[in-house]
């Protein structure tokens, strides 16, 4: 008796903590089956970021961004990681917002989405540039 009671009671926890976390983190069920995608995207992005840089020219870590061109910080790579992430979301919401052909409000939205981020991304970038002097 006591053995159905805990095991009915697990099986409702279990159920529960199953179908929130299908509904919050439901895009990790979905790349379940999608790993190389996503490790392909990761390596992109890294090395779009001047990962290699970083690693063959290291500098004195005290700087966020390294004031000398041609060298950068590790700190300045996941800045770099950052504006290309916000770029390339941008694109992607510009897309979704061509694609939104049901509600006209939400594709000016999408679309109004992507150019903050397109150009939340650029800025990003090009003040990265401008302070290596």
């Amino acid at each position: 008796m006591i053995k159905k009671a805990l095991e009915s009671s697990y099986n409702r926890v279990s159920g529960v903590v199953r179908r929130s976390l299908t509904r919050g983190l439901g895009f990790l069920w979905q790349a379940k089956g999608r790993w190389i995608q996503v490790l392909y995207l990761l390596g992109i992005i890294a090395f779009s970021a001047g990962l290699v840089n970083a690693a063959v020219q290291p500098v004195d870590q005290r700087y966020v961004i390294f004031p000398q061109k041609g060298f950068q910080s590790i700190s300045e790579t996941v800045i770099n990681a950052f504006a290309v992430l916000l770029g390339a979301s941008g694109i992607y919401v510009a897309y979704m917002s061509g694609r939104q052909t049901t509600k006209p409000r939400m594709a000016n939205f999408y679309l109004i989405l992507a150019l903050m981020l397109i150009a939340t991304g650029m800025y990003i970038g090009i003040y990265v540039y401008n302070s290596q002097g």
